[in-house]
């Protein structure tokens, strides 16, 4: 189950799992010899440990679907989680740390994601001390007892037919023993919370130039968990706050180049999504950052928008999706709940008329019930460089 299985009040292992997981091998073959004895046929894999589930995937010809189905049984039966790598990924973690501390936006990168949790210690980095504290045991343990139990979903898309899907599976996934229910998530490791709202900017910090700074409002929304409409409607208003920044963040004040308006929400957690807006400006343009957003927003709640501005900010986001259906990652991404969530299949084919039944009605409507000031959570990231205020 993930993620699911960690708990909540402390940093854990799983940080390092993904070091491990392809990087390590077989537990009968290393990478390289794997590498060696499969040399002239096409497969590959790639594991991760999600929220909610371990996740192999990779990519193959039809020729080698056979031996493709058969290494990631492999993977899953008899993972080698090696010490080289874990100790590689070790050893280097504090000059990643580092390198992302040396610029505002992987600061914030490092620090925000357990703020905007709640304080959920899943989501935080691990610190140096941390990190090199974690045991390959401790890896072992999450890994081995992630795989050992639980439904394993399979998608598989492209040039394969039904008849051969079904073979392959049938002969490698398939023919496993019969596999126990999934482990029990730890207590509360199933819900998550958006911050309350600050009064004043959560203050971080980066090591790099005194001059760079960044800007940071979240405004809690809602998940994604069975009907997404909302949600989809969410990441059209996040577009249309995309133009307005781009209009007098970028355009009209000249103080950031690329700002930035986005959303999330999770199809794990009820309740749980934002809708956010930052930008990286000097440390004295934070104010105007803030003030001039807080203007956006407000129009946005009190005044519906255009049909053109609605159009504007649509049309890149339907012309994407219509591209993306014709990539086989799109569908391998979309279909991955369907077993466990059958709906999600209607999901995936209103999506797009989602997108288009959206009104200037609706932004406003949305804009009022989630840009709320009293629900705004509010970061600014600025240099330990930077002169004593």
């Amino acid at each position: 189950i993930g993620d699911l299985s960690q708990p909540t009040d402390r940093v854990t292992a799983s940080n390092m799992v993904e070091s491990v997981l392809t990087a390590g091998g077989l537990g009968s073959l290393t990478l390289d010899q794997l590498n060696r004895v499969l040399t002239g046929r096409t497969y590959s894999v790639n594991g991760g440990m999600g929220t909610d589930s371990f996740q192999y995937s990779g990519a193959t010809k039809p020729e080698d679907l056979q031996l493709q189905m058969q290494v990631m049984t492999a993977y899953m039966t008899d993972p080698g989680l090696r010490a080289a790598p874990f100790e590689q990924a070790k050893s280097a973690w504090p000059q990643q740390l580092a390198q992302l501390m040396a610029t505002p936006g992987g600061a914030f990168a490092l620090q925000a994601p357990v703020l905007l949790a709640g304080g959920d210690q899943r989501a935080a980095a691990p610190t140096a001390e941390q990190a090199a504290a974690f045991t390959l045991d401790e890896v072992r343990n999450i890994v081995k007892t992630g795989l050992a139990t639980g439904p394993i979903d399979i998608v598989m898309v492209g040039d394969v037919t039904v008849d051969d899907a079904i073979r392959t599976v049938a002969s490698t996934f398939g023919a496993l023993p019969a596999r126990g229910p999934a482990q029990t998530p730890s207590a509360g490791a199933d819900q998550r919370r958006f911050p309350a709202a600050t009064a004043a900017p959560v203050r971080l910090t980066h090591n790099g130039q005194a001059e760079q700074a960044l800007g940071y409002v979240a405004w809690p929304t809602v998940d994604s968990i069975g009907d997404r409409t909302e949600a989809r409607q969410i990441g059209v208003l996040s577009a249309v706050l995309q133009l307005r920044l781009n209009d007098v963040i970028r355009e009209q004040l000249a103080i950031a180049y690329s700002p930035r308006a986005s959303n999330s929400s999770s199809d794990v957690f009820p309740g749980y999504g934002s809708i956010s807006a930052g930008a990286e400006v000097k440390p004295a343009d934070l104010p105007r950052f803030y003030e001039n957003l807080d203007k956006i927003v407000a129009d946005l709640r009190d005044n519906p928008i255009s049909e053109d501005e609605l159009t504007r900010a649509r049309r890149p986001m339907v012309e994407s999706l219509s591209r993306s259906r014709n990539d086989n990652g799109y569908w391998l991404g979309q279909l991955q709940d369907a077993q466990e969530k059958p709906t999600s299949l209607d999901e995936i084919r209103h999506h797009i008329a989602d997108l288009e039944s959206v009104t200037p009605a609706d932004i406003q409507r949305m804009a009022q019930a989630y840009l709320r000031p009293d629900r705004a959570w509010r970061a600014e990231v600025v240099s330990t460089n930077a002169p004593a205020q």
